[in-house]
């Protein structure tokens, strides 16, 4: 059965799998955007602005690897160096470069869509440089059109919206390297937590 990309939504055990995953609690609001064939959380969605009263908590990254089996995979193919890769490819390939540009402006409007209208306009008009964060950055928060940051930030982008380069080079990286992206027989025993009684 092959991983799946369904409607957002979390139930509380989604939430205690993902803080098992992650090794800390999911932001308020998180939800399900892929599932592996076991039914766990691979990517989530988080949202990039969290009010409490008066305090505003803004973090651009939206879509986030929680899979143990892919966060592996990937950064194995960090430690033999792909982030450099990819940018001296960025250094050399105008169009690469016009391609994750468009990825960044892609993943600006993602963030500034799914903020409630009434916030959009407060932060603009009463914070700013927390505005810029959200409206003006690119994947994950990225300022550098030159940088890559994480290669785990991008293919999340690429499986929650659909148009990174990075990302999808890097899934195809994994299918090439043989890592199932929908999960193995047994990998589900890693973000399997344990029912209280």
């Amino acid at each position: 059965m092959p991983a799946r990309k369904v409607a957002p939504i979390s139930t509380e055990k989604d939430m205690r799998t993902i803080a098992h995953q992650l090794g800390r609690r999911p932001r308020p609001g998180t939800e399900v955007c892929r599932r592996c064939r076991h039914g766990f959380p691979q990517v989530v969605i988080s949202p990039p602005v969290v009010r409490d009263g008066d305090r505003w908590d803004v973090f651009p990254t939206v879509y986030w690897l929680t899979c143990p089996l892919l966060v592996a995979a990937i950064g194995r193919l960090e430690a033999q160096g792909w982030i450099g890769r990819y940018e001296k490819r960025l250094a050399e390939d105008p169009a690469f470069v016009q391609a994750l540009a468009e990825c960044h402006a892609g993943a600006a409007a993602d963030r500034v869509r799914r903020i409630p209208p009434e916030w959009r306009d407060a932060l603009e008009r009463d914070h700013p440089r927390l505005w810029q964060a959200l409206a003006e950055t690119g994947v994950g928060g990225i300022r550098s059109r030159t940088g890559v940051k994480c290669l785990h930030t991008h293919y999340a982008d690429h499986v929650g919206r659909g148009d990174n380069p990075i990302g999808r080079a890097v899934e195809e990286q994994l299918r090439e390297a043989g890592v199932p992206l929908e999960g193995t027989d047994d990998c589900w025993r890693r973000c399997a937590v344990e029912e209280k009684a």
